[in-house]
Parts: structure tokens; sequence; C-alpha cells
């Protein structure tokens, strides 16, 4: 059969439907086996052996948190409480099992999870019971000691002392090991001290004693029992069944996919077996038409190349500039051109007759040339470089390619070899190689190499399931040397570097240079990220070793970003990318380290950068508004100012305080812009005020990169220009940690501000390093005293020692101060008695929107309280007392978070008013300058009942009643307000006695 109708065939409509249906069905059968074969999910069975490792130590962790409770090492049970839950948690969440199990497998591990959570249950109710028992016997075991010293060491009658430590020896006995003989003995002694005949005053403190020794008899042998019945609840068991059932079903679950995959490679052997088939087909089809068509074209051009074929030959032969050799059926050269003569220097005599192995080179084994002639006798032909020698000695590279010549009946007649000399080519390739792919002064990959073995390290690393580090490195400190000693010594560092790195990496590794001080190294087979820092120290080591290139020694560092694959799942580029950006975080860092590509800090860095998008959006919208709040003078009552803050009316999420967007620009070229806007829209605002009669200075913040750009008082003095009604009641505020920035030029600033009529008032004073050489090189005329200091110094003593000594600087150095953060009439009330007139904050009025500044100025009135003193006024001398008060609000609000937390109340001082701190000032300093004031008097009692209902919290606390305790909080609270009132009479007193 023809070969065209074989073709015909195969190509009618029916086979070709056949065919469709086969390859159809084997995609299908193989894409079914393929997801059977993976349905083991690698992660959903680390998921669930991760569940089951934390059950398993949170369980345990739970038991010996019993055992650290009951043996006193520990006195706090939230992290039994945490333990438990935890448990608890990844118990319920066992008995969901993987959905990869089998059935029967997937039903038996949630049944065990459930009876698993049903034992934890258990536990938890028993732990409940533990603690509450627990804590009643610690608390016993605690107290029994000191109240059997107290009642000992006092006045005892002869015949009770004996029987009484007789009891106590066996009760603290019991306590180290609870049996049933020391337990007959506590009792016997008991019954001992019962019958005995005894005063009240006695069986007072006997009872006191046998309380705390019977509850120690009671509960331990509870406690005990308690804390055996917990660990041997046999969670640990389940645990262990529950792996064992799982690691059965998973095993399960990998011979049913074993067997899939099996089927899957047996189909796919099935496959290929049937593909063979059809390609050989196809091939005997091919050759039969290469067949077809070399008779026709032979047939065709015969008569076309007969008289011409001789003539052709020997002119090819004889002009070509490759050699030519004409060997016979044994290989010995029968005929050869000039060009032989020429390339190889042997004459035509030399050579006829011998065998072309005469002009081998030696450098090809044997395999080579049985490589060789296998293909020339089984293809007909072979072509390669191979490497030869010529007459005089001299190996060169040559092209050659040898054709085998059979007769028409396929019998090896002759063969052909036609060869070229490819030395300058050879010399040439090499030379555009290393230009191509090598740095010319340092002979290291460049940047073309690198990108090639950084993908083949790519698909090697993914193969081998180990990782790559991507290592960018830049020289510190090379400029310098360029600039020092010249380009020529610089060159020969970076060749010096260029050797060091080399010593340092691997057989595998490479190390490349991207021009300048800028190297990438490829640290291949890393097994963890230890490895990897380890590498790291290693290369910064070596980069800091003194260099010898000039005669005195030179040091450098390296500042190297690191990007690891396949952690760092991305192509080469980006990888490379990733490492430039991270060594731009080492110098940024402070240089001679390195800094690992982290995936969480980009998506922070890309965040940040779309946030700041948005605000730049925000304000071209006009979504920006500026709230003011009112400054007042509290010992005139009234208004004196105000402080301008901006907001953002956000689409979206409403009303945004600076707080949440200020941070995000302060290092960006924005937050200038925005600042400028907020100067304009004041000084706006201000001239609507003028115009109406509202006469107010406003103090606008001034962010450090603002207040320190080069065009700041340009931009300044333009504005002040638009608004001259009110250029003159503008006020900046800068923050006392921006001024440290570079106080030579912020106190220029600040020079030419004053220069501009404009004045400046340092805000947040005391949260930076302030002292006084700040105070007197920065010319600000106000301090503003940083709100937390102020809000905490009613109830703070270091916070009210900190106002009062901002308050004496500013004094010092004739600055007016200004208090943030009032928020009640006590803060008003302390700052007039300290000499702070003037202040701002919540209790005073929120910011608002301009639109209500005019009424609420128009209608505020100063507290009542802060009217009665405002014309009073204290000495310095007077200020203890200020203290004491607030130790003492102080000493009670102590008490009162302890005793509502359960835990001790602070031992100084319960029972005793003479030796706490109020108590010390007032029976001290106190009493030495006011015992002659009526006020002064009137003190004492109240702060005598403040330490007496103490007292009672305190016994009732170590008697273990707590919710006793906690019902005289109210009781204590209040008599501490009475307190706070005496001494606001004295201090009225001593003011109007000054």
């Amino acid at each position: 059969m023809s070969p065209s109708l074989k073709i015909d065939r195969m190509l009618q409509p029916g086979k070709l439907w056949v065919v469709g249906v086969i390859v159809l069905s084997a995609v299908s059968l193989l894409t079914i086996l393929f997801m059977r074969a993976a349905s083991v999910s690698p992660q959903a069975h680390y998921d669930y052996t991760k569940k089951l490792r934390d059950l398993r130590e949170a369980d345990a962790e739970t038991n010996g948190e019993v055992l650290a409770n009951r043996l006193g090492v520990t006195q706090n049970y939230d992290a039994l409480t945490l333990f438990l839950e935890r448990a608890q948690q990844a118990s319920s969440h066992a008995v969901a099992a993987p959905s990869f199990l089998p059935d029967d497998d997937r039903r038996l591990v949630s049944e065990k999870a459930k009876e698993l959570g049903a034992t934890l249950e258990r536990k938890s109710r028993l732990v409940e019971v533990f603690k509450r028992q627990n804590a009643v016997l610690r608390n016993s075991l605690a107290y029994f000691p000191s109240a059997a010293d107290d009642f000992l060491g006092g006045s005892v009658p002869g015949n009770l002392k004996g029987p009484a430590e007789n009891y106590v020896r066996h009760v603290l006995s019991f306590a180290r090991e609870a049996d049933t003989e020391r337990r007959q003995q506590v009792n016997e002694a008991r019954q001992r001290l019962l019958e005995m005949p005894l005063s009240p005053e006695g069986r007072a403190g006997i009872d006191h004693l046998l309380l705390h020794g019977d509850t120690i008899v009671k509960y331990l042998p509870e406690v005990n029992g308690l804390t055996h019945e917990i660990k041997g609840l046999g969670t640990a068991h389940q645990l262990e069944e529950l792996n064992r059932y799982y690691a059965l079903g998973h095993e399960h679950a990998q011979q049913a996919a074993g067997q899939f995959r099996k089927l899957l490679y047996a189909v796919a052997l099935l496959l290929t077996a049937y593909l063979a088939v059809v390609f050989i087909r196809l091939d005997r089809t091919r050759r039969s038409l290469a067949k077809a068509h070399a008779e026709v074209s032979q047939r065709y051009a015969a008569q076309l190349i007969a008289e011409d074929r001789l003539r052709l030959h020997a002119t090819a032969f004889h002009s070509s500039h490759e050699g030519i050799v004409l060997a016979d059926a044994d290989g010995n050269i029968l005929d050869i051109n000039p060009a032989f003569t020429r390339i190889t220097g042997f004459e035509r005599s030399e050579v006829i007759g011998r065998n072309p192995r005469m002009i081998k080179s030696g450098r090809h084994d044997r395999e080579f040339y049985a490589a060789m002639w296998k293909s020339i006798l089984g293809s007909g032909s072979w072509q390669g470089e191979i490497w030869n020698r010529n007459k005089y000695g001299e190996v060169y590279p040559e092209l050659l390619s040898i054709s085998a010549v059979r007769n028409a009946e396929g019998e090896l007649t002759n063969f052909v070899a036609v060869f070229a000399d490819i030395s300058r080519l050879k010399e040439q390739e090499k030379q555009l190689t290393q230009m191509a792919y090598y740095d010319a002064l340092t002979e290291l990959p460049n940047r073309v190499l690198l990108a090639d073995r950084l993908a083949q390290a790519i698909s090697q690393t993914r193969r081998s399931g180990t990782m790559l580090a991507i290592c960018y490195l830049d020289l510190d400190g090379f400029k310098p040397v360029n600039d020092t000693y010249g380009h020529e010594v610089g060159d020969r560092v970076l060749v010096e570097m260029a050797g060091r790195l080399k010593e340092v990496l691997r057989g595998g590794d490479t190390v490349a240079r991207l021009g300048g001080d800028e190297f990438v190294l490829l640290l291949l087979g890393l097994q963890n990220d230890e490895e990897c820092e380890q590498a790291m120290q290693r290369l910064l080591r070596a980069v800091g070793q003194p260099l010898s290139v000039v005669s005195q020694p030179i040091t450098l560092s390296a500042s190297v970003g690191v990007s690891v694959f396949p952690a760092d799942e991305a192509d080469s580029d980006t990888l490379l990318r990733h490492a430039d950006q991270a060594m731009y975080h080492a110098k940024q860092a402070g240089k001679n380290r390195f800094h690992i590509f982290d995936h969480e800090e980009d998506l922070h860095v890309r965040v940040q950068y779309d946030r700041v998008s948005r605000i730049q959006e925000g304000l071209a919208n006009g979504e920006f508004s500026l709230y003011y709040q009112p400054k007042v003078d509290l010992r005139k009552g009234s208004v004196v100012g105000a402080e301008a803050l901006i907001r953002w009316h956000h689409p979206e999420r409403g009303l945004v305080e600076p707080v949440e967007f200020l941070p995000l620009i302060e290092d960006h070229e924005l937050i200038v812009r925005i600042g400028e806007w907020v100067i304009e829209t004041a000084l706006h605002q201000m001239d609507e005020w003028h115009d109406i009669g509202l006469e107010l200075s406003v103090s606008v913040n001034v962010a450090s990169r603002q207040l320190q750009a080069s065009n700041f008082v340009q931009h300044l003095r333009a504005a002040l220009s638009n608004h001259p009604n009110v250029a003159s009641k503008v006020e900046l505020e800068i923050l006392e940690t921006s001024a440290l920035e570079d106080m030579a030029k912020v106190s220029r600033i600040i020079e030419q501000c004053r220069e501009l009529d404009v004045s400046c008032a340092l805000d947040d004073f005391g949260t930076g390093y302030s002292s006084l050489t700040y105070l007197k090189r920065l010319p600000a005329s106000t301090i503003k005293i940083d709100q937390s200091f102020i809000r905490e110094m009613v109830t703070d003593p270091n916070n009210l020692v900190i106002v009062q000594g901002v308050l004496g600087l500013a004094s010092a150095f004739q600055r007016q101060v200004v208090a943030e953060g009032v928020e009640t009439v006590e803060h008003g009330r302390m700052l007039l008695q300290l000499g702070c007139d003037y202040a701002q904050g919540y209790g005073i009025a929120k910011p608002m929107p301009a639109a209500q500044m005019p009424a609420w100025v128009a209608n505020w009135r100063p507290d009542p309280e802060w009217s009665a003193i405002k014309d009073l006024r204290w000495n310095a001398s007077d200020r203890p007392m200020l203290n004491a008060k607030v130790e003492h609000r102080n000493w009670v609000a102590q008490l009162v978070h302890a005793i509502k937390d359960g835990l001790p109340p602070p031992p100084k001082s319960l029972n005793d008013p003479l030796h706490c701190n109020f108590g010390t000032w007032y029976h001290g300093r106190g009493a030495d300058l006011y015992r002659h004031l009526p006020s002064f008097v009137q003190v004492a009692e109240p702060h005598r009942r403040v330490h007496e209902i103490a007292g009672e919290i305190d016994k009732y606390w170590r008697n273990g009643q707590l919710e006793q305790a906690r019902g005289l909080i109210e009781q204590l609270i209040a008599q501490r307000e009475v307190v706070i009132g005496a001494l606001k009479k004295l201090e009225i007193e001593v003011a109007q006695s000054a």
C-alpha cells in the first residue's frame, strides 16, 4: 500500500472520532486517578497533628500547674485556667477529624476525641473545686504559724502553754505529711485544749488558733485527694489512644492513595506504549514518504547533474577553504585537497594510504571516538568540534563533519571528512564570552551571567527542597577610599574584596559584581535560617579584615541584604530587588550588618504608601477641617486663646482624630503641605472672628519636618501678609522632641518668627530631655506641660513633683506656662495652688468646630471652686501639704485596687496613722507649721478612721473573708473624701493666714 493511501485511511472521519474518544477517556481517567492519589492532604495532616500536640502540651501544663499550686510554687490560678481552656478548646477542635481519613477511622477518631473532651470537662470541674479548697487551705497554712507565734509569744497561762505548743506541733507535722496517725494526734491535742478551763481572753486566742488548725486538718486531705484525682484522670492515656487511632487512619488513607498511585502509574505506562506505537507508525510513514521523494528527485535531477558532477566535484574539492579527506571503507586516506595541507602542514604524499588517526591530539578518550564512529556507522554522519594536532605538534580545534558513503546495495564504500580550523573563532568566542558574562576588573560574573545562574539555582532549589539565599552586598565607606587614594587603589580594593568573597563561598555558590562596590552572592543548598545567618557572619568577618593595598591598612565593612527562596516565592528579578531593599534596611540600621527581606515589613510599607495616598486625596478633596480647644486663665476667669487641632471628615469612617493619620506622614513631604494648610486655615478663621469682634490668639502645631524646611519662614511670612489684622495673634507650638533634633537650627527659626511678631510655645514639655540648657538656648515664650503629667498629678506624687519642677524652671526663666490635660475641678484647683493660671483640657472644653467658639466664649464661667480661691496665694513652703494630700489619695487607691483584685493589701502602715506618708507629714512638718490653725486639728480624726477601716479590711482578708473586706471599700473611700475635704479647708486657712 502506498504512503499516501495509508495517510488517507488514517485521516478518515470515523478514525478521527475513535482517536478523540480514546484521548478524552484517557485524560479523564488520568485526572480521576491523580485526584484520588493526591487526596491525602499534607497540610490537613500537619494541622491536625499540631492540634493533638497542642492538646497534649496544654493537658501536661494543666497537671503541672495543679501540682505547682498545690506545692505553693505559684499562687496564681490564671495560668491553670488558661492551660485548661486551651486543652478544652484543642479537644473540641480535634473532634473534626481530617476528611481524607476512611469513614470508619474518622468516626473512631471523632469518638475518641469526644471521650477525651468529656474527661477534660470532668477535669475542669475538679480543678474549680481544687482552686476553691486550695485557696482556703493555703490561707490557713500561711497564717497558722503567724497566729501560733502571736498566741504563744503573748501572756499564756503556764498550764495552757504546753498543750497549745503540742497542738501547734501536731498540726504542723500533719501539714507536712497528712496521714491517719497524725490526724488522730491533732484531734487528741485539740480535745485536750477544749477540755481545759480558760479565761474568756484565753478562750478567744485558742478558738482563733483552732479555726485555722481545723481548716488545715479538713482541707489538706481533700486537696491532696483532688490533686491525685486530677492527675489520675487518664487524659494522657486517652491522648495516646487518639494519636494511635489517628496514625492508623492516616496509614490507611496513605495505603489507599498508594493503590491509586500504582494504578495511575500503570495507566500512564499503557498510554506511553500506545503513543510509542503511534509514533513508530508515523515514523515509518515519514520514511516511506522521504524515500518516495528521494526516488522522484533522483530521477528528475539525474539528467541535469550527470554532466556537471565531475566538474563541480573537482572545483569544490580543490577550491574549498575547508580541508577535505576522502577515505576508503577501512578509513585509509585516498585523497586530500590543498586546504588540508594548509591547515595541517602535511603534504599529500605524506598522508595518502595512512589513517587519519595520525593527527589525533590525545585530548579525547576512547569513549569519545567510540560514540563518534557509532554515529557515523549508525546514522551515516557525525558533526562536531574536535581537537587535532598538526605536523608541527600544535594542537588546534576544528569543526569536523564525517559522512559515510554507501553504494546502491547499501554497502559501505567510502568516508568523506570536511573540517575547518576554528582556533580564531574559539579565541573570539572566549573574548566575547568574557566581555558578555564577566566583569572586566574582578573577572567575576556580571549581571547577565548572574541572571542565568540565578534562574538555574531556583530550578535546582525547587528540585532539591533546600533553600537559596540571594545576598546583595554593598561596601560601607568605599567612596572615601576612592576620594582619598584615587581610583587605582579603589580598583585594587575591589579586586581583593572579590577574592575574599570567592574564598568564603562553597563550590556550588556564585559571587557576581553588578558594578561599583556592589556584589551579589548566590548561596545554594542551605538547610535552615541558622545556616544562612552563619554564612552572613562569615561574610561580614571576611570583608572586615584590614586591606593591605596601600602602606596604611584600610578597613571596610559591608551592608548585606538577603532574600531567601522559597520563603520569598518570587521570580529572579523580584528576588534580586527584594535583596536590594533589604540591603538599604541594613544601611539605615547602622551598616556592617545584614538584613533578611521580610514580606510583612514590605507589605507594611505598601500599606503605608496607600494610606499616605489616601491622605493626599483627602487634602485635595477638602475633607480636613480645624477644631479649636479653648485656653483659659483660671484665676481671672477669662478665655485667652485657642489651640487649632486638625480633624479628618472621612467619607466612610466619619470624624478621624489626628493621632490616627499624622504619625503616618510625619516623615513624608505631605506633613509640610498639611502644616501650611493648617496655618492658612487658622489665619482665615481668625480674620472671620475679628470681623465679628472676637479677638482670640490661636496656636497651631508645627511638625519637625515642616519647621526645619528651608522655606518655612518664607511661607509663614507670605501667609501672615495675607492676614495683617490677626498676624500678631498667631502662636506656633513646637514639640520639645522636635526642637531637640537640631537645637541650633530651631533656635534660629524661633528668632526669625519673633521678628515676624509670632510667638512660639514648647509643646509637651517634660517628655523629652528637658534641662536648663534647653530652656536657655530655645527662646520660646511659652511652655506647655504635657497632659500626661497634669492628668495624673492628683493621684501620683511623682507626677506632682514633676509639675512643680517644670513650674519652677519656667518661673526661673520667666516663661509663661500652660497646663494641658485639665480634666476635673481638682486639676484646676491644684494648678491654682501651684501658681499655674493658664490651662486647657476636657475639664474646661473639648475641641469644637469654629462655628461654636463665639457662643462658648460668651457663656463660659470658671468653676465656683476655682473662683473661691482665685485671690489666694500659697508659698513654696506650703507645697508639701499638697504632696501629702496626693500621697494619701494614692495610698487609699492602692489599697482599694488590691482588695478588688483579690491581692494582698499593701502592708505598710495599715493600722498605724502615725507612720504612713501622710501621717509622717501631719505629725511632723505639718504640725510644726499649722498646729495653731483650727482646721489642722480637724484632719486627725478622719485620718485615724481611714486607718481603722483599712485595718479591718486587712483582718478580713487575712481570715479569707474577701467579700467582707470588699464590703468596706465604700466606707474607706467616703472617709478618704472627709480627709480631703478637711485638707481643703486647711489649705484655704493657710493661704488666708499667710
